[in-house]
């Protein structure tokens, strides 16, 4: 009876441990994430008030911290030469400039390029995911009556206001990834810290039971031999299989319907709105966005 209590106390201590530790390194992990994403604010075009770009300033890194990610937001008035667009220059300075590779989970790259004057949205990693191509057109709809009366500065924060609500939504379900170039598709499936850690829980009280009923049980069994040699009748005799018939059925089988839309010019958020379009950038790495929207 002690030794059952001893064995019952150690496997709660160290159920306890377990737990205790796993919440540790959510809270850690999270910790970490949370001081990642960069935030820059570049007006080339200088067409922000300097209240603006504070306003800018402080959505963009709550934004940054939140989620880990990126966020650039950009002005343009150059040209950008002949076969060169908007969006290879935000892909261009998002590598360039260290922002694929700082840790990051991903990012919100936003531009109002004046010399075409046009609206433009690039998203990188995790934040694909948020901003599927109806979210971004949604985008484009809040910035462009701003845009178009000359409200420069009203424009971006419409765009990252915009863009921090779809965040603060969460990624719609039956998200997914298609990309243009090669029509693959990648769905998203993630469980929550809490919808592990809820699991991981469950998992282990179920066994911790079904241990411990089990050896309550197998302790009142008595041992039992069998005397083989005396009760045991073992006799073989030949055996033979004739196959008889044969028929094969071949039937053709339907297959999938998955409805992608077209890849490439202006995205209306096909997919019932879970679809997110993605590109390749000059260096090989893929992006969502960059549909633009003219003003």
């Amino acid at each position: 009876m002690k030794a059952d209590r001893k064995t019952a106390a150690h496997c709660r201590n160290l159920f306890l441990g377990v737990f205790c530790a796993f919440i540790l390194g959510l809270l850690l992990t999270g910790t970490r994430a949370a001081a990642a994403g960069d935030v820059l604010l570049r007006d080339s075009a200088g067409i922000f008030k300097k209240s603006e770009k504070e306003q800018m300033r402080e959505t963009a890194q709550d934004l940054a911290q939140e989620y880990n990610i990126n966020v650039l937001l950009l002005t343009s008035d150059q040209y950008f030469g002949y076969g060169r667009t908007s969006v290879m220059y935000m892909e261009d300075l998002y590598e360039d400039e260290g922002y694929a590779e700082n840790g990051a989970k991903g990012g919100l790259l936003f531009l109002i390029d004046m010399d075409n004057r046009e609206l433009l949205l690039v998203t990188d990693g995790i934040a694909m995911r948020f901003i599927t191509d109806s979210r971004e057109e949604a985008i484009y709809d809040a910035a462009y009556g701003p845009a178009f009366v000359g409200d420069y500065g009203g424009a971006m924060l419409a765009m990252l206001y915009r863009a921090a609500n779809f965040m603060e939504q969460g990624i719609p379900g039956g998200q997914y990834l298609y990309d243009s170039e090669t029509g693959r598709i990648s769905r998203y499936r993630s469980l929550t810290p809490v919808e592990i850690g809820f699991s991981a829980l469950a998992a282990f009280l179920t066994a911790f039971i079904v241990t411990t009923v089990l050896k309550s049980r197998y302790k009142k069994v008595k041992p039992y031999e069998y005397a083989v040699g005396q009760n045991a009748d073992c006799r073989i005799t030949a055996q033979r299989d004739d196959l008889a018939n044969q028929f094969i059925t071949r039937r053709r089988l339907p297959r999938a319907n998955i409805s992608v839309g077209g890849g490439g010019g202006r995205s209306r958020g096909g997919g019932g709105g879970t679809r997110t379009t993605t590109h390749r950038s000059s260096g090989g790495r893929s992006y969502g966005g960059g549909h633009g929207r003219r003003f």
